[in-house]
């Protein structure tokens, strides 16, 4: 199966980390969103130092694919993790989509080489940071 990542949700990383910060803050997310859009360098280290397995701050984004393979080859990858959406655009052809948690997860499963070659990029493209984590834990 071929994959094409279409779509990431923008400022990813400074999503991720207010969704970490609104958990225990007073403060509004979208103040809370603002101020670390002009900390990247706060952004890093929050995401440096996160659980990778506190999965609910992850799933606020999306990543949007364009995928090339059979009916089998999407199935057993909806069977990696019932979070993944699928829609047939038309025969060998399909929109698949999910979020980072669901992305990492996979990852951490046996998929076929060009599947985890094509989560692996697109999560490089969605965080670089996290990226070198999951790939540092053997991803």
């Amino acid at each position: 199966m071929r994959l094409k990542l279409l779509a990431v949700s923008p400022e990813v990383e400074a999503v991720i980390a207010t969704a970490m910060l609104t958990t225990s803050s007073k403060r509004k997310p979208h103040e809370i969103f603002e101020d670390l859009r002009k900390r990247p360098d706060r952004v890093e280290k929050m995401l440096r130092k996160m659980i990778l397995k506190h999965g609910s701050v992850l799933e606020h984004n999306r990543l949007v694919f364009l995928a090339e393979g059979s009916e089998e080859e999407i199935l057993e990858l909806l069977l990696t993790d019932r979070f993944f959406e699928v829609s047939r655009l038309r025969e060998g052809k399909w929109l698949v989509s999910c979020n980072l948690r669901t992305l990492i997860s996979a990852l951490a499963d046996d998929l076929p080489g060009e599947v985890r070659e094509a989560f692996s990029e697109a999560l490089r493209t969605a965080s670089p940071v996290l990226w070198e984590r999951v790939m540092a834990h053997g991803g």
